[in-house]
């Protein structure tokens, strides 16, 4: 199909220019306008804007350009409008392919043999094995065995003829708080001198550094030492810890609770 100059209405060859503005008309070169020496750059750069003479003459028409930007404008947001509901629209079949793929696979570990046990229901006895007495309970109808409680004897103490051996429950301890040791002394160490200075090896020792502390930002370390009862009243003597040691009693026998009320805790320096 040949091309038609909206000029002269003749035949366009090879060269052609078209117009950049409204019309986007075709035209001869001799046609449109422009300058011999401009016609070259005009031609090859796409950045030079050229319009023929009638969209230059809108152009300078006010009214025109006011139209022409509010027309613009309007079509933009018709365009952000419309791509907006092809979004939502696109979000619900996402929403409804995704519940719908949820529903499916649920139902399918369901009815999955391998997750859902298999029924099972007890198999009738014949008459002849009952012999005129039901001698079988079936499963519906047993009733739950109770579990024991436990109970404490408070008989007698067997005699080493019966065979049974019990085990005394333990016993509470009385925990001390020892601080202000140098931060290099292991626990091994301050349990040696609780055994040495009490006289006694059931000594239990916890040091007490805080989860993820750097025990070298520590300027000293404390310790808890757990005892028998027994040996509060030498544990709570001055005479019994070395000099600068600091010592304080716990209210309570109960490990997990020590050191938890700190306005209950007396404490003595050791001079």
């Amino acid at each position: 199909m040949s091309l038609v100059c909206s000029s002269c209405a003749n035949e366009i060859g090879d060269i052609q220019v078209e117009c950049q503005g409204f019309c986007k008309a075709i035209f001869h070169p001799r046609c449109c306008g422009i300058a011999a020496d401009a016609f070259e750059e005009v031609m090859k750069n796409k950045q030079i804007f050229w319009m023929c003479y009638s969209c230059t003459k809108l152009m300078d028409d006010l009214r025109f350009r006011n139209t022409t930007r509010a027309a613009y404008e309007v079509g933009q947001v018709h365009a952000l409008n419309s791509h907006s509901d092809i979004m939502q629209n696109l979000k619900l079949e996402i929403m409804d392919e995704l519940k719908t793929e949820i529903k499916t696979n649920f139902a399918k570990l369901i009815n999955s043999s391998s997750f859902t046990p298999k029924s099972f229901k007890p198999t009738d006895i014949h008459p002849r094995f009952t012999k005129g007495r039901r001698l079988f309970r079936t499963i519906d109808n047993a009733e739950p065995t109770p579990k024991p409680s436990l109970q404490v004897g408070t008989g007698s103490t067997p005699s080493p003829s019966m065979g049974i051996a019990t085990v005394p429950p333990n016993q509470p301890k009385f925990w001390l708080y020892l601080s202000r040791i140098a931060r290099d002394v292991s626990t091994d160490q301050v349990r040696a001198l609780a055994m040495k200075r009490l006289a006694s090896d059931d000594i239990q020792v916890i040091r007490l550094v805080a989860k993820g502390r750097d025990i070298n930002t520590l300027s000293f370390v404390s310790f808890k030492v757990g005892m028998n009862l027994d040996l509060k009243s030498k544990a709570l003597s001055t005479s019994t810890w070395p000099r600068g040691v600091v010592y304080r009693s716990s209210p309570t026998t109960d490990p997990e609770q020590i050191f938890g009320d700190q306005d209950l805790l007396q404490y003595s320096t050791i001079h």
